[in-house]
């Protein structure tokens, strides 16, 4: 398992958010590896994307906001074994031994900054 902590904040282009579903759960459709998606997120709210893996061995998953000042990350990654890990930061590597359906936890670093809403951008791309 690797993190890493770059900073990957940057103007997106305007295309209509997903409203996540009262329990924060958005299903991601993973085509050829990879799976895209605009999200309004509430402050305080917790995002969680799901994907399975089918096959796949690695994940590499990034957040992007048009403000500067976005207080967002991986929270946590949830196994298909119930198992999990966290925290990351805006940019997640993850190794992955097993198919299954994968959580991402989206949220504000509580430690960092105030509570943040907005529309966010994320991108995850699967690899063999």
């Amino acid at each position: 398992m690797e993190t890493s902590i770059n900073n990957p904040i940057k103007k997106i282009e305007s295309s209509p958010a997903m409203i996540p579903s009262g329990n924060g759960i958005i299903r991601l459709n993973i085509v050829n590896g990879k799976g895209d998606v605009m999200i309004q997120k509430k402050k305080n709210q917790t995002i969680h994307i799901e994907f399975e893996s089918k096959g796949y061995k690695n994940i590499t998953a990034q957040l992007f906001s048009t403000d500067s000042l976005a207080n967002i990350r991986f929270s946590q990654i949830t196994l298909p074994n119930k198992g999990m890990d966290g925290p990351f930061g805006q940019n997640l590597s993850y190794s992955i031994s097993s198919d299954g359906i994968y959580k991402l936890s989206i949220h504000e670093n509580m430690m960092a900054g105030n509570l943040w809403g907005g529309i966010m951008e994320v991108k995850v791309s699967l690899s063999k």
